[in-house]
């Protein structure tokens, strides 16, 4: 007898990707200890598993693997929309510097990444997100960060690869001017407290990624010894690379980004590179040779007038390039997929460039990978964790096994999304967390961003702004 049975939905395996994977119209999944036993047509199933104990009849839905985001920074929905003086942000420096230091991480509190953390879990659960990698900032905050993002992840169900961000910036002080290596020893400590509280739970739905700021706020000792301590704990390196004009490194080390954490010991396959928009041909081949997997953000370098990756030229160089997007925008996982589909479209003036498949395996096999989770997430496909969607499409035309697949950056929204299990457990039922009371999730944020927003000079009831 096994404990669930799915049945009568279009399902759509993405093993061994999207392209290629088996898609059963009806078809059907066995669910049991949390993990997937079986896929396949829904009569063959349904026979095979008469006595399931718990059976969801899907007909008229899609069920697909839940969807992973490679790069966010949850508690940063604490300043979305806040009515700031957008004219000094003239620059991505600026952007940087005030909306995202000065403005937000360096007056977020321990209460706020929890507020912010689980809202930002809840609303990507509910639009398809079963896993995301957050680095988490906050130097004023130390300690104490990462246990208000476990307890808020464990509380909505999300499955996370979590870090504190690693740095020698000082807050308050221009990173031009002075870096501080004992701001970083504060990072490894958040860091290393977190994974030995985790202790050997590496299959658990909660695991450490140590998190590093950049090769531009970092000491090459500080960056050598961010991999002395992932190799010592295996569990990885999470940093944003190449986000900036590669100007200020050269200009600092004659040297990229790239260059200095190669020459630092700090890449390898099991690090997650956000961003890397200004590269090189040469800095590109350093990723590659090094296995380096890219977390794709489109939107987030858009917004800061960073440059389009060169994700197309990447990809062709053998990099695993998943996608990321810094929880700015809407945490619609669908609308990021939608937006990488798009832009290189655009940017390169090529219709051919990331087709809706590959567009798609940006958030899914491509980002498994990228976790070290290939084994374990990303496609239906037996032995893997049950981490599945069910979305109930609005579309105007007919969703079949032909035609579903250019669904996923035409038409279909988080909005869609009905089901969702994380290890088998459903997590969102028709469309509502079955774990926490969303009202007071919400309420919780906005009262943590009236609080930062306060902090700012920013009366949120009067809308008065004094920055």
């Amino acid at each position: 007898m096994i404990d669930l049975l799915i049945k009568n939905a279009l399902v759509v395996t993405c093993h061994p990707n999207v392209i290629a994977g088996p898609i059963y119209g009806p078809g059907a999944i066995a669910v049991q200890d949390g993990r997937i036993q079986e896929v396949g047509p829904s009569a063959e199933l349904e026979a095979r598993f008469a006595d399931a104990r718990q059976v969801i009849d899907a007909a008229g839905r899609v069920a697909m693997p839940g969807f992973i985001i490679t790069h966010t920074h949850m508690p940063y929905v604490l300043g979305h929309n806040q009515p700031v003086d957008v004219s000094q942000l003239r620059s991505f420096w600026d952007m940087l510097q005030k909306m995202g230091w000065e403005w937000l991480e360096d007056i977020t509190t321990v209460d706020g990444i929890l507020a912010g953390t689980q809202y930002a879990s809840l609303k990507m659960l509910k639009s398809g997100t079963t896993t995301v990698c957050d680095l988490v900032e906050a130097p004023n905050a130390l300690p104490g960060p990462l246990d208000a993002s476990v307890r808020a992840i464990a509380e909505t169900g999300i499955r996370a690869q979590i870090g504190y961000e690693v740095t020698e910036r000082v807050p308050g002080v221009p990173i031009a001017d002075r870096l501080d290596p004992a701001y970083a020893e504060k990072g490894f400590e958040e860091n290393i407290r977190l994974l030995e509280s985790l202790g050997d739970a590496k299959d658990g739905r909660i695991q450490g990624r140590l998190g590093v700021h950049t090769a531009y706020t970092n000491s090459p000792a500080t960056l050598s010894k961010a991999r002395k301590i992932a190799d010592r704990y295996q569990c990885g390196i999470q940093i944003h690379i190449a986000e900036i004009p590669r100007a200020f490194l050269v200009e600092k080390y004659g040297k990229s980004a790239p260059e200095v954490l190669e020459e630092a010991g700090l890449l390898g396959s099991d690090v997650v590179a956000a961003h890397c928009i200004d590269l090189t041909d040469s800095d590109i081949e350093i990723l590659a040779r090094n296995q380096v997997n890219v977390a794709h953000t489109p939107m987030t370098n858009s917004l800061g007038g960073n440059g389009v990756a060169r994700v197309p030229e990447m990809m062709e160089k053998g990099i695993n390039v998943s996608l990321g997007h810094d929880c700015f925008f809407t945490l619609d996982t669908l609308e990021y997929i939608r937006y990488a589909y798009l832009i290189h479209k655009a940017h390169w003036a090529n219709p051919a460039l990331l087709p809706p498949f590959q567009a798609l395996d940006l958030a899914l096999g491509h980002a498994a990978k990228a976790l070290g989770l290939e084994q374990e997430i990303g496609s239906l496909e037996p032995g893997k964790r049950a981490d599945i969607l069910l979305l109930k499409p609005d579309s105007p035309v007919p969703v079949t096994p032909a035609a579903v697949i250019p669904h996923f950056t035409m038409t279909f929204r988080g909005c869609d999304v009905d089901t969702v299990l994380v290890d088998g457990e459903i997590v969102v039922k028709d469309g509502a967390s079955t774990r926490v009371d969303e009202a007071i999730v919400e309420k919780a944020c906005v009262e943590q961003a009236a609080a930062l927003w306060k902090r700012n000079g920013i009366d949120a009831d009067a809308g008065i702004v004094n920055l």
